[in-house]
């Protein structure tokens, strides 16, 4: 039961990133081809520097190889950034291509697989989280300097200091 003014998780989404390796393996020949839309905001708690996140389309195809379980994923998602220099908000689109190998065994580019599912829901925010700029500056700041002194005489208040040289 959902108690009142509590929002109800989006579990479709979640789910549908998610296959057990039996679903997988009945279309190893055919392969898997899939498009989904997910809101990573309620994982932007705690995350200082993301103001706000699209939601994030996913777009993806599964390969079998055996042993190893091949997914291409391309995510398409625009962060909302505060500027570095003016802290205003900043629109960043990401496009992140990448190729994620799920295996029952470990290995060096593979990920273990646990309790017989692959879960692409963590997979793709921490691909997201990964490819973010470490800073971003704002079309209106790109002229800003605040490394070199407007005044060429230095701080106001240190000018008495000048006489007891």
């Amino acid at each position: 039961m959902i108690k009142a003014g509590l929002k109800r998780p989006h579990y479709r989404r979640v789910i549908a990133m998610k296959w057990s390796t039996e679903q997988l393996l009945k279309r190893e020949h055919d392969g898997l081809e899939f498009t989904d839309t997910v809101d990573y905001s309620d994982v932007l708690s705690g995350k200082d520097d993301i103001l706000a996140i699209s939601p994030a389309k996913i777009e993806g195809r599964f390969s079998y190889d055996d042993p190893d379980f091949v997914f291409d994923l391309s995510i398409n998602v625009t962060l909302t950034m505060a500027c570095s220099k003016t802290l205003k908000p900043v629109e960043v689109p990401l496009t992140v291509d990448v190729q994620e190998v799920f295996s029952h065994f470990v290995g060096e580019d593979t990920r273990l697989i646990e309790q017989n599912t692959v879960d692409l829901y963590p997979i793709v925010w921490s691909n997201i989280y990964l490819e973010k700029p470490l800073k971003v500056v704002h079309p209106d700041a790109k002229d800003l300097r605040f490394d070199e002194p407007s005044n060429s005489q230095g701080h106001p208040g240190l000018q008495d200091l000048k006489k007891y040289k």
